[in-house]
């Protein structure tokens, strides 16, 4: 039994010192981004590599080889403001004016994080990184810590991944059946679908040269001075791209062998008991339960009135429980049957046997829960990607959509009722279950795996594509089209040609002859 543990303990020491130093930069500050990377992070620390990790959230418990950076105190006018936007106006919001915010806000997000005083002392750090893990989302000055460090770089995003991410390693983009983020298609689309979707990429891309690269340019300039690389050829430097996407809830689509999927590695297997007052509830409901949550950032309080006493009068006329996220002890006029907390620990809750249906804002991290447990879903989508998230589990057949603005009392009951009684919904919801579980690895270590495979191959730059040496005309073959219309027009006008040149000496000869006869009369 000592030898063992000696034996173990060497073992962890070699790991240690042999593990890389790796610096993570996550500026974006939402606790729905850093439950994906944190998942990784922590992975790599204990994988014996030594990890420097810059976000608004730092670990609660790090392990001893994890140094967290916090940045909170920069975002705090950030977040107060973005605490004071009812997010529930969006819901109605035009798609044309998404990405003015993208554009707008991300230079102010970006340097909030790369002026913080503790991030300055970082830049300075002279024993340096053998890797940078950067967010890929509104950041792209940030991609220059890489040069700025000599060190590969990897993209990370917590979302399925927006069209920029394709463009660091040369992914195919494939509007014709993989719909932009934000809006709400899904991979069969119909001819005006695809349509928009295509003038909305073209449309973000004018955008963001005229908007949004200039201004992280600029703040790149500053922060890392002038010999750095543009960001847009920054991008391009990326090693890895790691997306949070799957083809159990994602449609499948062509990808390089540098742009790798590890949709869902946050999700994991119950690792800790309920509390008891939840434990008590759930086991309780012996019709079952249904669970409620807007997510983290949709505050309850919020809510609009005349849709929130719909869903209370629903849930009171229903043999269900309903466990209820909301951000105070009570809802005015709660029926007997609905349980409320401001925090609910939701991986637990919906591995619980009892949970029959989950009503969710459609939030991408909460959908691949409920995918990894088997639970059907009603969704009512707010802005970002739930649209499209819910819009997808709706079109496989194991959730429903509730619009805010259709919310009442009978279309609450409605939801429930079908997605409660409706057997195929839960046969839908087990099957995309088995799917996501069948696989040769589990997300989280697939996206270890990738890291390391970086790490130990000095930015595996075999993997880059061919696609990155080429403009946007060549790789849409438009000069090839083009050349090729050239020669079918030269074809087909040769014969063309040549027939009205006959012609019109037919016509001259006609002409000359009849010229004639008339000068002999």
């Amino acid at each position: 039994m000592g030898r063992s543990l000696a034996l173990a303990l060497i073992l962890l020491c070699l790991a240690i010192s042999d593990g890389a130093r790796i610096l993570g930069y996550f500026p974006v500050p939402g606790t729905s981004h850093m439950l994906v990377f944190s998942a990784l992070t922590r992975a790599l620390a204990e994988r014996g590599h030594e990890l420097v990790v810059v976000s608004t959230y730092p670990l609660k418990d790090p392990p001893s080889n994890y140094t967290d950076i916090s940045i909170a105190e920069s975002m705090e006018e950030y977040l107060k403001a973005f605490t004071d936007v009812n997010l529930y106006d969006y819901a109605d919001e035009y798609i044309i004016t998404v990405p003015f915010a993208y554009w707008l806000e991300a230079k102010n997000i970006t340097e909030l994080s790369l002026r913080n005083s503790d991030v300055q002392k970082l830049l300075k750090d002279e024993r340096g990184f053998d890797l940078v893990i950067v967010e890929d989302f509104m950041c792209d000055s940030t991609f220059a810590l890489g040069h700025h460090f000599k060190a590969p770089i990897v993209l990370i995003s917590s979302m399925g991944g927006f069209q920029w991410s394709n463009e660091a390693v040369g992914n195919p983009i494939t509007t014709s059946y993989v719909a932009n983020s934000v809006l709400p298609f899904t991979s069969k689309m119909n001819f005006w679908e695809r349509l928009v979707n295509t003038a909305f990429k073209i449309y973000w891309d004018i955008g963001s040269e005229i908007f949004y690269f200039p201004s992280q340019e600029s703040l790149k300039k500053e922060i890392f001075g002038p010999n750095v690389p543009h960001v847009k050829d920054l991008r391009r430097t990326a090693s890895l791209v790691l997306t949070n996407n799957h083809y159990a809830f994602n449609q499948p689509r062509p990808l390089v062998p540098n742009f790798v999927e590890v949709g869902g590695m946050h999700v994991k297997p119950p690792s800790k008991p309920l509390p008891k007052d939840i434990k008590e509830w759930l086991d309780g409901g012996k019709d079952g339960v249904i669970y409620f949550s807007m997510g983290s950032n949709l505050q309850g309080k919020l809510f609009p009135e005349e849709k929130r006493k719909a869903l209370v009068q629903a849930f009171a006329e229903l043999p269900q429980r309903i466990l209820w996220k909301w951000e105070s002890e009570s809802i005015p006029e709660q029926p007997k049957n609905v349980k409320v907390a401001s925090w609910m620990p939701q991986q637990e809750i919906l591995a619980h046997p009892n949970v029959k249906v989950f009503i969710t804002h459609g939030g991408l991290l909460s959908a691949q829960e409920a995918m990894y447990h088997g639970v059907p879903l009603i969704g009512i989508p707010v802005f970002g990607d739930q649209k499209l998230n819910v819009n997808r589990a709706a079109m496989s057949g194991y959730a429903l959509r509730l619009d805010l603005k259709n919310i009442t009392k009978e279309s609450v009951l409605w939801a429930v009722t079908t997605a409660l009684n409706d057997k195929s919904m839960l046969a839908e919801a087990q099957k995309r279950s088995k799917i996501f579980h069948d696989q040769p690895e589990k997300p989280l270590d697939r996206a270890v795996y990738w890291v390391e495979y970086v790490l130990r191959h000095n930015g595996a730059h075999h993997l880059r594509s061919a696609a990155l040496d080429l403009n946007c005309f060549q790789l849409a073959l438009l000069d090839v089209y083009a050349f090729l219309l050239i020669i079918v027009a030269v074809f087909v006008s040769i014969p063309i040609i040549t027939v009205k040149k006959l012609c019109c000496k037919k016509s001259s000869k006609s002409n000359l002859a009849v010229t004639g006869r008339k000068k002999k009369q």
